[in-house]
């Protein structure tokens, strides 16, 4: 899995998620965690941090998830970012893949899948940046 010292952006415009999100991270030995609430929040937090990996939700006003991801990646095409969303239609989990996204996590997150699937993107994460 991603090092336990990695830099964790969690974008999402519901508190809720981003708070869950982080406590299951935290659980699992991740401390350095930054939250965002919009995808141009997301990228300033990129510029002003070294961030190693991203969860970022599609769906958000200001800047989508799609628009950021664009961006970041515009940046440092080899930050690992996986999706998160409600947003389940095939097009637009192409367009994430086409942009660069190692993953993507349908939510609402459950307590049964949800650990699940974050360790799956950050063991995706983790092979990403090896060398």
């Amino acid at each position: 899995m991603l090092s336990h010292d990695a830099q964790i952006l969690i974008v999402d415009d519901m508190k809720m998620v981003r708070t869950a999100i982080k406590r299951y991270l935290t659980s699992l030995g991740y401390k350095n965690i930054i939250e965002a609430e919009n995808g141009a929040e997301a990228v300033k937090k990129f510029k002003d941090n070294k961030i190693d990996f991203i969860l970022m939700d599609i769906v958000m006003p200001i800047m989508t998830g799609l628009e950021a991801l664009k961006e970041i990646h515009g940046l440092d095409s080899d930050v690992p970012v996986a999706m998160l969303s409600s947003v389940a239609d095939q097009k637009t989990i192409g367009d994430c893949m086409l942009l660069g996204a190692i993953g993507y996590i349908l939510k609402p997150i459950s307590a049964e899948s949800g650990p699940k699937n974050l360790k799956k993107v950050l063991e995706k994460a983790y092979f990403s940046k090896a060398p």
